[in-house]
């Protein structure tokens, strides 16, 4: 599951998932080194602009995870991220980005074992999906002398 196809980028509470000793000192998974986590203090932190630059950086897929409902430490940032997602909430993920490469999780810090489940699944799904159109970059009009 090391194929550049399935690489993922996660964006995590570090109040949710306990990844102590789990990481690489690069964030990636021990477990399956296709999986980048980058830590944020809470969820409510997270952007959906971060989880479609993952996508536009050739993240075949992008997750964000944060504490179980009714237990963020910062009261309602997971709730606030969850509802981002979903479209909401201001910011929303733009239309353009294909949502079955965006995955979202609510989990204790004691459920990493669930976390890895769940990502591997979410591997597997990223891995039947169409290779992601990449758009050309327009050219800037040149100034004229």
């Amino acid at each position: 599951m090391t194929n550049e196809k399935s690489k993922l980028i996660g964006i995590v509470c570090e109040r949710s998932v306990d990844f102590e000793g789990k990481l690489d000192d690069n964030g990636y998974l021990l477990d399956n080194p296709a999986v980048k986590i980058i830590k944020v203090p809470c969820s409510g932190q997270i952007q959906p602009i971060m989880l479609e630059t993952a996508l536009k950086n050739g993240a075949a897929g992008t997750f964000a995870v944060g504490c179980r409902m009714g237990d963020c430490h910062y009261r309602e940032g997971n709730k606030f991220c969850r509802e981002r997602l979903q479209g909401k909430r201001m910011p929303k993920l733009k239309p353009m980005v294909d949502k079955r490469r965006v995955q979202a999780y609510w989990l204790s810090a004691v459920e990493y074992d669930k976390l890895k489940a769940m990502v591997d699944d979410f591997a597997a799904v990223c891995d039947t999906l169409p290779a992601p159109e990449v758009k050309a970059a327009s050219k800037a009009a040149s100034p004229k002398p």
